[in-house]
């Protein structure tokens, strides 16, 4: 529509609100925020209007980091997500291959906690597939289920050496039990067959109404590239924007291989930088690469500065420190950021010193950010504002769940509880911060992630003890954060109600400021707006 008028809200912007304003939009962009005459004479005659009844009008949401493609193909393949028991992933497995005349059976989203520590078992999984290889990738898509018949395709027995990225899950007499763990899905992953790509099209338009649905107005698929049994969703995200099909705005970073070298950075960098011109064109913005330097704490694959309790083992580091050294300065002045994983301290800190490395004027023409940040040393927490490095965070799992009482803590040590997630520490140094979900791994809802951020409990347990309350936000701060945050830091021109600026709303059902903390998670989106048009509510 041309014209749209947003009445009876409470405005958000700066970090402020407005009660009982209104918002007129005409040709897809902010004319007016003001009084509700103010608004109709700027949005002009024959406009829409849309009552909030009261609630919270903010820009749109915008996900920092998100795996839309990934979600996708697990509705695609045997989703396992949800699931609240082993009888339920026997169940559907065994009703996905009964199903299915596939060569493989793949598939995933299987909770980590329903199983040993060690990781799920071949044996096991050869009684639900006995017939075919089958390869089942965990809820956080850094670890994966395998049948016997998958380990033999590829070619691994007791004599196969772990990845220098991954680990092999072993049986006390040192036969691989089933389970792999990071760039050791990879020797299964490669031998999958590919996609149809106007599957993952399809799925990817499915699950963005979604997004719209939540809020989300624009988010950054956090990885372009083929890893881990997913393939690069770059030519699915272009066929459903050239059919125009496609309405929030998506932007994507290019992944960086696992195997890249010194000697290879050049030859990287101007492929990514060709991919980004190419997807720019197209409508996909992509002018990012997506550094992974570790894995996640949970299977002791993060990289530390010290030991994980009861061993002598820091992690995995993926790239060393004289690589990340070369790369960095090289994207970056190539008009490139780079949107590093790093979970661990030590993996925080060598993307630390890689962003040192790059001159100022370099970095300063583009938007460098470190998602995940799950443990920072001390002494690094300053360098992201110092060095211009965003905090791409991902609050949902800022809190005390299952998972963390399960495997994160055992992991780390009780010490350590309350340095997890220190965002409210990197908010007072002046870091940027920008927050996004991580889906499928968590939640993308962002007031069920905000609630986190303010509460750092899990949403509906009130009684739960918070996970270092003394590094919570403040609700103003994690809305600005998941709008204007992470619009800035992805280069999308809506994150901001002023005059001018793209019209990419959402309207939640109430004003959570008006209420206790502990309800934040219980605000639903009302409405999206993008670029002036009503795409849910």
């Amino acid at each position: 529509m041309s014209a749209l008028v947003i009445a009876d809200g409470v405005v958000f912007r700066g970090g402020s609100r407005t009660a009982g304003a209104a918002v007129g939009i005409r040709d897809g962009r902010i004319a007016c925020v003001g009084t509700l005459a103010e608004a109709r004479e700027a949005a002009g005659s024959g406009a829409y209007e849309l009552d909030a009844a009261g609630g919270l009008v903010t820009p749109g949401f915008v996900d920092a980091h998100v795996h839309l493609g990934v979600g996708a193909m697990d509705a695609l393949r045997c989703d396992l997500s949800g699931a609240v028991s082993l009888a339920e992933i026997d169940a559907r497995v065994r009703a996905f291959a009964a199903a299915s005349a596939a060569p493989w059976i793949v598939g995933g989203g299987w909770d980590p906690t329903l199983f040993p520590a060690s990781g799920p078992s071949a044996v096991h999984l050869d009684a639900l597939v006995p017939d075919r290889p089958a390869l089942l990738l965990d809820a956080d898509h850094h670890g994966a289920w395998a049948n016997s018949a998958a380990l033999r395709a590829a070619g691994i027995d007791r004599d196969s050496p772990d990845p220098a990225d991954g680990r092999i899950e072993r049986d006390p007499d040192g036969v691989p039990s089933g389970a792999l763990r990071e760039g050791a899905m990879q020797l299964v992953a490669r031998l999958l067959p590919p996609p149809a790509t106007d599957d993952v099209a399809r799925g990817i338009l499915r699950r963005s109404r979604e997004l719209l649905a939540a809020g989300i107005t624009g988010w950054q698929e956090a990885a372009l590239g083929a890893y881990g049994g997913f393939p690069d969703f770059t030519d699915a995200y272009l066929r459903v924007l050239a059919d125009g099909s496609l309405r929030g705005r998506a932007t994507g970073a290019i992944w960086v291989p696992r195997d890249l070298t010194v000697e290879g950075v050049d030859a990287f960098v101007a492929h990514a930088v060709e991919r980004a011109r190419a997807n720019a064109t197209a409508g996909f913005p992509s002018a990012t690469a997506k550094l992974l330097l570790d894995g996640i704490v949970e299977t002791r694959t993060a990289h530390l500065l010290e030991p994980y309790g009861g061993e002598d083992s820091r992690g995995l580091s993926y790239f060393p420190p004289a690589l990340v050294q070369r790369l960095l300065p090289a994207l970056n002045a190539a008009g490139l950021a780079v949107h590093v994983h790093a979970i661990g301290d030590a993996a925080v800190r060598d993307a630390l010193d890689g962003f040192a490395a790059v001159p100022d004027e370099m970095r300063e023409r583009v938007r460098n950010h470190i998602a995940h940040i799950q443990l920072i040393h001390p002494d690094d927490v300053p360098r992201f504002a110092a060095l211009g490095v965003a905090a791409n965070a991902q609050p949902f799992w800022a809190s005390p769940t299952a998972l963390f009482r399960q495997s994160t803590l055992p992991a780390i040590g009780d010490g350590r509880r309350d340095e997890l997630y220190v965002f409210g520490s990197l908010h007072r140094a002046g870091a940027a911060m920008a927050m996004g979900s991580d889906w499928p791994v968590s939640t993308f809802d962002p007031w069920d992630g905000i609630h986190v951020a303010v509460t750092r409990r899990p949403p509906g347990e009130a009684d739960a003890e918070p996970l270092g309350a003394h590094e919570s936000l403040d609700l103003a701060t994690a809305i600005d954060a998941y709008t204007r945050g992470s619009a800035e830091l992805l280069g999308i021109a809506s994150g901001a109600l002023r005059l001018g600026a793209a019209a990419d709303l959402a309207i939640a059902d109430r004003d959570p400021f008006t209420a206790s903390t502990d309800g934040i998670h219980e605000t639903t989106n009302a409405a999206t707006v993008v670029a002036g048009d009503i795409v849910y509510g």
